[in-house]
């Protein structure tokens, strides 16, 4: 018997919710056949099944949530070339307690990685191990929070675990010890790096879709199975991908490099559809659009979905929308805050349920923290008279390219400045950042070559970065490289403001919201159309002057007709 666990569906989350079974117990089954739609948060994804042989039994029905690891699929007579066997009333193997005197023999410490969103921490989410474990090359040890999603981290070595650095809702530095191993075969010492793969390649590296860098090592990523759906999603043959895994094994990133090369297949099964809702609240769980972590939320609240007044996007319930349906609860413990009056006795009371600040407002948070400690502020502020924009004018490509004007004019705003070695970077190019809010907090992703392009391409490239925020598809490589920023402010409201500087550059411009101004013209009283802007600027790095100019050029750049 063998059996099948519910691998990383190449979201980053801890688990799937079951949408339904595409195969009943007896069924005969070959490989790469679909056998159950799981949903994610994002999307529903057909699992194929990584055996030739007959279901014995499913684990779990529609509206059930599997975590990630947790068996999924029983066969009875499976034959895969590929995965190794694991017998259905398997465990892992328990260890005895090890003697400190026994880990520091053989023992290795593994690091915390940089995940890839290139942030110095990340918060521990929960162990999928235990200290005494014996895990294997690759097995998820832990689930790690970063700005972006839930990431699994793999072990680099087989072997016992001795010690777990941390527990649920630390945070843990990039580099500081994560996890310490005992009775590793050829251990070196205590803070040694796992031995270089040459074969592994640094392709994605730290995604969460990709694999995860440790030292000079390359981890490998997800289940065979889910290269596989990727292939089948993506259109690719896999016999004619060659495999820059261990032992030549076939890696997401290996698909996707063959999707773009175009290995693909003659014919392909159907990409899956987005599900919809079928049938009543009362009698289809999946009647109710809410992800997998917020029915966990309401499981452990012990609310029904159908108390709840579904406030998210399209319908969906959100945790806040669980939680308010707790009513407050032994499970939903708050906070009691009393504000004294004047004779010392309480006079008001409220009760506030504290919310931890966590991943894209936690990146701010620090973003934010990081400037107010390393720049030296100053802002100018000055309006611009677009009265000679034509009708419908696009004000965002007209913003980037009055930065790229400015930068062009006065290259000393569009830089990088070390303060500590005293030195800074004049770019010859412009990658402007361009500030997005959203429901998650403040993403900055950056329209790079911004000086090379159109208003229509500068149009096209902010979309993109939009969908892929809303998608949460936003990768590493759009968040990096920007030598200026711009925040449009103005298109929700306010007038001027002071934006925060994000070093290393050196700039910030914030627009604000148009107004009609009556002015005396050679002509008489006219309306015009007044732009407000906000230019800040790190003073260590140019001097007043310089900012003055800038602002100058970027005016008279918004002020040229079209």
């Amino acid at each position: 018997m063998k059996v099948f666990n519910l691998p990383d569906l190449g979201e980053g989350l801890p688990d799937a919710e079951i949408v339904r079974w595409l195969v009943k117990e007896g069924d005969t089954v070959k490989v790469d056949q679909p056998m159950v739609e799981m949903e994610t948060a994002k999307a529903v994804v057909e699992v194929p099944s990584p055996f030739n042989g007959r279901i014995s039994k499913l684990n779990g029905q529609a509206g059930d949530v599997i975590p990630v690891g947790a068996a999924l699929v029983e066969f009875d007579g499976a034959e895969s070339p590929t995965a190794p066997e694991q017998k259905a009333d398997e465990k892992p193997a328990r260890a005895k307690p090890i003697s400190p005197k026994a880990a520091m023999a053989g023992s290795q410490v593994f690091k915390l990685p940089d995940l890839g969103e290139g942030l110095p921490d990340a918060e521990i989410v929960r162990w999928l191990v235990d200290q005494g474990d014996t895990v294997k090359v690759d097995q998820p040890m832990v689930e790690m929070e970063t700005a972006k999603a839930v990431v699994e981290v793999p072990s680099p070595y087989a072997g016992t675990i001795a010690r777990l650095h941390g527990q649920a809702g630390d945070v843990i530095t990039v580099g500081a010890p994560l996890v310490e191993f005992g009775d590793v075969a050829g251990a070196g010492s205590s803070d040694a790096e796992p031995q270089d793969d040459s074969d592994a390649k640094p392709a994605d590296a730290g995604t969460v879709v990709g694999s995860v860098q440790v030292g000079d090592q390359i981890v490998a990523e997800s289940a065979n199975a889910v290269v596989k759906a990727l292939a089948r999603k993506l259109k690719v043959d896999l016999t004619r991908v060659k495999g820059t895994g261990p032992e030549g094994k076939i890696t997401q990133s290996d698909v996707r490099t063959a999707a773009a090369s175009g290995a693909s297949e003659d014919s392909v099964a159907a990409a899956p559809t987005d599900s919809a809702d079928t049938g009543t609240a009362t009698d289809n769980p999946l009647a109710y659009r809410a992800s997998p972590a917020v029915r966990a939320l309401a499981r452990k609240l012990d609310v029904d979905l159908g108390r709840c007044q579904a406030t998210g996007k399209k319908g969906s319930i959100t945790r806040d929308d669980v939680q308010k349906a707790s009513n407050g609860g032994a499970s939903a413990p708050t906070r009691t805050r009393a504000r004294t009056g004047d004779s010392g006795l309480p006079s008001v009371s409220v009760e506030v349920q504290p919310e931890a600040v966590r991943g894209v407002r936690r990146a701010m948070a620090m973003a934010m923290a990081n400037s107010h400690a390393n720049v030296v502020p100053t802002t100018l502020v000055e309006d611009a008279d677009i009265s000679a924009w034509r009708k419908g004018e696009d004000s965002l490509a007209r913003y980037v390219r009055a930065l790229v004007a400015g930068a062009k004019a006065v290259p000393a705003l569009n830089a990088w400045f070390d303060g500590d070695k005293m030195e800074r970077l004049l770019h010859p190019q412009v990658h402007v950042g361009i500030a997005i809010d959203s429901a998650d907090g403040l993403y900055v992703p950056v329209v790079h070559g911004a000086d090379r392009m159109n208003a229509g391409e500068v149009r096209g490239r902010v979309q993109e970065l939009r969908d892929k925020i809303k998608s949460k598809s936003l990768k590493q490589d759009d968040q990096m490289g920007a030598t200026i920023t711009l925040s449009n402010y103005g298109s929700i409201a306010g007038r001027y403001g002071t934006p925060v500087v994000s070093p290393p550059q050196v700039a910030i411009l914030g627009t604000g919201r148009f107004r009609n101004e009556l002015q005396l013209t050679a002509k008489g009283i006219e309306s015009h159309r007044m732009l407000p802007l906000s230019l800040s600027f790190d003073h260590r790095a140019c001097t007043g002057g310089e900012a003055a100019r800038f602002l100058a050029a970027i005016i008279e750049d918004l002020q040229a007709p079209s």
